[in-house]
């Protein structure tokens, strides 16, 4: 059933279909982070919702792998093409689960419909029995981290979330009060000198440190030192990105730290094994401590 399913659709999203090995995806860019590791890759294109009030999506699954899958919904950070996230998607279905990325969204598109998008989403792939309803994330950048975050909040069924450099960017907050109410665990990326950038990049007062200082206890911050907003992307020099790099860091580092720790966040937390973040040169990390401080780890 579960693999027929899969056939269905991509058959009709023929056009978008990517098969192979996750050695041939995201233009080499796995190939060349040297982690081209892990179950082959099936990927292809479809959409969710209506015609006219929904929005294309690329699902990645471990081929062979049967199902339900844990999975994890994927946000990209606004008027960001999917393709910038391929090698994300690749990465963590390589590591057993199916991963959907919403694809690209316009400067109308608000924070709370973003978030929705999100809840259909994981509905969406639970009623098609891909996805374990029990094990279930949300990851998202920029925009689509503080949209991950204020999905988890309304969603019991999100038991975990990932949030990529978010920012309190825009009409609706969320490290300004709601992000008190979540239950899910979270684990808040940063990138060290994204403020320093244009202000739709980040801002310096409502940047990530500001999603973790109003976090619950628990919430892990990890940063990457001297690196900016778009370096997590497969291509952060692409035409339209320059406004956003002011990093002094390695791209292809933050890119795989970042992937590797969102990896590794989600493994503990949806397949409960006992996987510790990346540690070393270029990462600092916090633990949200109960009593309102934070420990260094």
């Amino acid at each position: 059933m579960f693999f027929r399913g899969f056939l269905l659709v991509a058959l009709l999203g023929a056009s978008c279909t990517r098969l192979g090995s996750i050695d041939e995806g995201s233009h080499g860019v796995l190939v060349e982070d040297g982690v081209a590791r892990g179950h082959p890759v099936l990927a292809f294109g479809t959409h969710v919702g209506d015609w006219d009030d929904g929005f294309p999506v690329v699902l990645y699954r471990p081929k062979g792998v049967p199902g339900p899958l844990p999975a994890i919904v994927f946000l990209p950070a606004r008027s960001a093409p999917e393709q910038q996230y391929e090698s994300w998607g690749r990465f963590l279905a390589s590591r057993g689960f199916l991963v959907a990325v919403r694809g690209w969204y316009g400067f109308f598109r608000t924070d709370p419909e973003l978030a929705r998008d999100a809840r259909l989403l994981v509905r969406w792939l639970v009623q098609r029995r891909w996805a374990d309803p029990d094990r279930l994330g949300v990851a998202g950048h920029s925009m689509g981290g503080k949209s991950a975050i204020m999905a988890a909040i309304d969603d019991p069924m999100i038991r975990a979330v990932v949030a990529i450099d978010p920012d309190e960017n825009g009409y609706t907050h969320v490290a300004r009060g709601p992000i008190e109410r979540l239950r899910s665990p979270l684990l808040v990326l940063g990138m060290e000198l994204a403020y320093k950038a244009f202000r739709l990049c980040a801002t310096p007062d409502g940047n990530y440190r500001s999603f973790f200082a109003h976090a619950p206890p628990g919430t892990v911050e990890m940063t990457l030192l001297g690196a900016d907003h778009v370096q997590v992307m497969d291509r952060p020099d692409a035409l339209g990105m320059g406004i956003c790099r002011v990093g002094t860091a390695d791209s292809r580092a933050v890119r795989t730290i970042s992937r590797d720790a969102t990896a590794r966040f989600f493994q503990r937390h949806l397949l409960a094994r006992p996987i510790e973040l990346p540690d070393g040169p270029g990462i600092a990390k916090r633990v949200k401590a109960s009593d309102a401080t934070s420990r260094r780890r």
